[in-house]
């Protein structure tokens, strides 16, 4: 009888270590750690990060990026002042300090149309030129281009 190494334990165990899943804690202190090399060499701390799902998924080792997963890796992000959010087709990472900075802006600006909304009033219709998928985030606002009465 030939006895041969039972080679599965070994592969068993390669194939666990390459299974594990940071969890949501941990997950954050990665991107955290990706953020901090791009700081090094630079004279100014980073603000925001452009961050592809692909780029997300490579660093969590995970193959799908659930909503639960992706929130509980915002709280933690939070505590340390940055905010992670879904940008449309990709992932963005914003330090709270630079977005405090921005200039607020409040409901006060429209609280005709608002008191028409609670009322049952207002024609929605009126605002669907701001659906318009001509206009880019970049065009600056002009009047001109909201229809008339």
């Amino acid at each position: 009888m030939i006895l041969r190494p039972n080679h599965d334990d070994r592969n068993d165990k390669l194939r666990s270590e390459y299974l594990y899943k940071p969890e949501s804690r941990e997950a954050a202190l990665l991107l955290l750690r990706l953020i901090e090399t791009k700081d090094r060499g630079s004279d100014r701390p980073t603000t925001r990060v452009r961050l592809a799902e692909i780029t997300l998924k490579r660093l969590w080792n995970r193959s799908r990026l659930s909503d639960q997963f992706l929130a509980e890796v915002s709280e933690w992000l939070l505590t340390v002042g940055w905010a992670l959010f879904f940008a449309g087709s990709t992932y963005a990472a914003v330090r709270t300090s630079a977005v405090e900075n921005w200039p607020p802006i409040s409901s006060k600006r429209i609280q005709t149309e608002l008191n028409a909304v609670r009322a049952g009033k207002f024609d929605f219709a009126a605002l669907e030129y701001l659906f318009d998928g001509s206009r880019g985030d970049d065009q600056v606002d002009d009047e001109d281009d909201r229809p008339t009465d």
